[in-house]
């Protein structure tokens, strides 16, 4: 349960604002993109946002995660200590990511350009991607501590310098004035942060090696996902046309809508709650109620959001987005099972099973950028979306084998 200081209606509320907080200000940043540069402009920036996650993703997905599920454990003094260790290992790991990105872009140029993105690009992805991992560490260290109400504002600062951000960058620069503004701002974040925790304690061994245990699940979520979909857009704009991976990009986001808040409840209010449950008979009530939570309203959305469809995307995209109506049933079905592999996720990563996710991780986007390379990035949107279907179905059952396996790590 979070602290007694939150209002039990804004623990209720938080997770929903915080998410719809990051969708608005996402689908106000496209729009202003399509507008502004047309399908190749919100590709571009979706292949920024995947080149950000690949150094982002690494420390957000291994330590990031593991600083929130002990730091919901832990006393203030350990909490402080945690920190300052995530943040030293963080920076570490993500300048190393960095560095990979930057070599890449100074010797490998032909892949830069597969990837549709110039050499400069790579670079300053690189090094903003080290300044928003320490940003998102700080947000995992509130999400530890259940300062649901702070979460909520910097999602909504950051939503609103993202938008202003897109409407004042000089046309053709906008992809690289969002994430240099996207860094700016969670350095910001990060340095106030440390400021703001009590305690003067440095970084400790034993600290330090608790939250290297969640790296396993960091590498593989941070980059093979990442990654997956940087290939992913890359086979559809080749295989098709960059409006075709205009259109995949557009119901991504859309079905963002979904799975973002259903993200948002299981890691803002079930991953703390899970996290203290695990090795008690607590654990089974609490993963049936993150399931009930999300999965019946998960469904109910996504039947709106088709019988919508149309008008949505033209609202949100343009005519020209706007997906047939199998692919996009195919493409929302395989989002719902994408929520629902992820209950089991959150509750490996609550017992610890940095390998276990680390292995499910290949059944799901790397899984579904190999269908895509085998030939369904040639064979039209549809059968793009039954290779999402696919991709999720084998996600979903392996993290539920996984969490039916092992004991959970010891703490």
């Amino acid at each position: 349960m979070a602290s007694g200081s939150e209002p039990a209606r804004a623990r209720l509320l938080a997770p929903l604002g915080i998410a719809l907080a990051g969708l608005l200000g996402r689908s106000a940043v496209d729009k202003l993109l399509a507008l502004r540069a047309g399908a190749a402009g919100v590709v571009a920036w979706g292949q920024m946002s995947s080149l950000l996650d690949l150094v982002v993703g690494v420390v957000a997905a291994g330590l990031g995660s593991g600083l929130a599920v002990l730091v919901a454990g832990a006393d203030p003094p350990r909490r402080a200590a945690l920190l300052r260790a995530a943040l030293g290992a963080g920076g570490a790991l993500s300048a190393a990511a960095a560095a990979v990105l930057c070599a890449v872009a100074v010797w490998r140029g032909p892949w830069a350009a597969a990837l549709g993105l110039p050499r400069e690009d790579l670079v300053l992805g690189g090094l903003a991607g080290v300044c928003i991992s320490l940003g998102s560490l700080a947000g995992s260290y509130w999400l530890g501590a259940q300062r649901l109400r702070l979460q909520g504002v910097l999602a909504a600062l950051g939503a609103g310098v993202a938008v202003l951000a897109a409407v004042c960058a000089p046309a053709g620069r906008v992809v690289q004035v969002l994430a240099a503004v996207q860094a700016l701002l969670s350095l910001a974040v990060a340095a106030w942060t440390l400021r703001a925790v009590p305690g003067t304690t440095p970084a400790a061994a034993a600290p330090r090696a608790q939250l290297l245990r969640y790296l396993p699940a960091g590498l593989a979520l941070g980059v093979l996902g990442p990654a997956s979909m940087l290939a992913a857009r890359a086979l559809t704009a080749h295989g098709i046309s960059w409006q075709a991976a205009g259109s995949l990009q557009a119901l991504w986001r859309v079905s963002d809508w979904v799975t973002s808040l259903a993200a948002s409840v299981l890691s803002v209010l079930y991953l703390p709650r899970l996290g203290r449950a695990a090795g008690t008979r607590d654990w089974l009530p609490e993963l049936r109620a993150a399931a009930r939570a999300v999965l019946p309203a998960s469904a109910l959305a996504f039947v709106a959001l088709f019988v919508l469809r149309a008008p949505l995307f033209r609202a949100l995209y343009g005519p020209a987005f706007v997906p047939d109506a199998g692919a996009t049933a195919l493409f929302f079905a395989g989002s719902l099972l994408r929520v629902a592999a992820w209950v089991p996720l959150f509750a490996l990563y609550a017992q610890g099973r940095a390998r276990a996710i680390a292995l499910g991780e290949f059944a799901s986007l790397p899984l579904f950028a190999a269908l895509l390379a085998a030939g369904a990035a040639r064979a039209g949107l549809a059968w793009i979306a039954a290779a999402w279907l696919l991709s999720y179905a084998a996600y979903a059952v392996l993290n539920l084998w996984l969490l039916r396996g092992a004991s959970p790590s010891p703490r």
